[in-house]
C-alpha cells in the first residue's frame, strides 16, 4: 500500500506529472490515428451486397483466391449500383441436376434462361432487382452442349442499353473463349480464372462502374487469341492470292482463245464466275458464325459461345 502511494505521489508531482500527461496524449493520438484508417479499410474490404453468394462454381474450375476476388467485386457493385451479376459454372449439360417440369435442361440457352429467371439461388428467384431488371448471368460449362455451346452472358432488359448482344459476344470472344481454349489444351487454370475476372470487370465497366483496386484492372487479351488472329489473316491472304492467280491463268487462256478464234475471248467471264463463287462462300461462312451469338429473350438480351 505504501509503495502505491509513493508511486502516485511521484507521478503527480512536478516534472513527473507533466511527462505522464505528454506520454498519455501521444498514446491516445497514435491510437486514434491508427484506428480510423483501419475502420475505413475494414468497411471498404467488407462490402455487404444483397445476396448470399454471387459465384456458384459447381464445376470447381475457379480457385479460392479468384472466387473471393469475384465475390468481393460483385458485392461492391451491388452496394454501389444495385446491379446483380451472378457467375454460375457447371461441369457439363448432362448430369448437372437443374430440372424444369421434371426434365434436366441440357441446352445452353434454355438453361441460361431458366437460371436467370426461375432458379432459386439461396432463397432468391431471379437475377436483378424487382422493377429494375438489372441483372446479368455469366453461365459457363466445362463441356459443351449438343450444339457445341459452352458459355453465355444473359442480360436483363434494364441493362440492354449498356450491354448489347454484340458487346456481350465481343467480351466473351476477347476474354473467356480464348482462356477456355488454353485451359482445355494445356490445363492452365490461372488463365481461366483470370478470364472469368476479366469478363466480369469488362461487363462492369460498360455499366459505368469502376474502382481503384489494382486487382480489378483488365489484363491483355490471352496470347493465343492474337496468334489465332494473325494465323487467320495469313490464311485469308493465301486464299486471296490463290484465287487471284487462278483468275489470272484463266484470263490468259481466254486471251489465247481470242487470238486464235477471234471474239472467243468472252469466255474470260469464267474468271468473274470463279471470283463470285469465292465471295459467296466467304459471306455464307461469316453469316453463319454471327448467328450463333443470338440474344436471349427472357433475360432481355445477351450472347452465347
Amino acid at each position: 500500500m505504501k509503495k502505491i502511494r509513493f508511486f502516485l505521489n511521484r507521478l503527480t508531482s512536478g516534472n513527473h506529472f507533466s511527462k505522464f500527461v505528454v506520454f498519455a496524449s501521444i498514446v491516445i493520438f497514435i491510437s486514434l490515428t491508427i484506428e480510423s484508417p483501419l475502420q475505413t479499410m475494414q468497411s471498404e474490404a467488407s462490402p455487404i451486397g444483397s445476396r448470399t453468394h454471387y459465384v456458384y462454381d459447381t464445376a470447381g474450375v475457379i480457385n479460392e483466391h479468384y472466387e473471393h476476388l469475384l465475390d468481393n467485386y460483385l458485392r461492391q457493385l451491388d452496394d454501389s449500383t444495385t446491379v446483380e451479376i451472378i457467375v454460375y459454372t457447371i461441369p457439363g449439360f448432362f448430369g448437372h441436376g437443374i430440372k424444369k417440369n421434371g426434365q434436366e435442361i441440357q441446352d445452353r440457352d434454355t438453361l441460361s434462361n431458366y437460371i436467370f429467371n426461375e432458379l432459386n439461388l439461396d432463397g432468391i428467384k431471379g437475377i436483378g432487382k424487382t422493377g429494375k431488371d438489372n441483372g446479368i448471368l455469366l453461365l459457363f460449362s466445362s463441356n459443351p452442349d449438343m450444339s457445341g455451346g459452352s458459355m453465355r452472358i444473359e442480360v436483363g432488359r434494364g441493362l440492354e442499353g449498356n450491354i448489347t448482344d454484340g458487346i456481350a459476344g465481343e467480351i466473351l470472344d476477347t476474354y473467356l473463349v480464348p482462356a477456355k481454349d488454353l485451359y482445355t489444351k494445356n490445363g492452365n487454370s490461372t488463365l481461366l480464372d483470370q478470364g472469368f475476372l476479366d469478363t466480369v470487370v469488362s461487363l462492369v465497366q460498360y455499366l459505368g462502374y469502376s474502382n481503384n483496386d489494382p486487382n480489378y484492372e483488365l489484363t491483355n487479351e490471352p496470347q493465343q487469341q492474337s496468334q489465332l488472329d494473325y494465323f487467320g489473316v495469313i490464311i485469308i491472304v493465301i486464299i486471296f492470292l490463290g484465287v487471284l492467280l487462278l483468275s489470272f491463268r484463266r484470263g490468259r487462256r481466254s486471251w489465247r482463245r481470242w487470238g486464235s478464234y477471234g471474239g472467243a475471248g468472252w469466255y474470260g467471264g469464267s474468271s468473274g464466275s470463279g471470283w463470285s463463287g469465292s465471295g459467296s462462300g466467304s459471306g455464307s461462312g461469316f453469316s453463319g458464325g454471327g448467328s450463333s451469338g443470338g440474344g436471349g429473350h427472357s433475360g432481355g438480351g445477351g450472347a452465347g459461345r
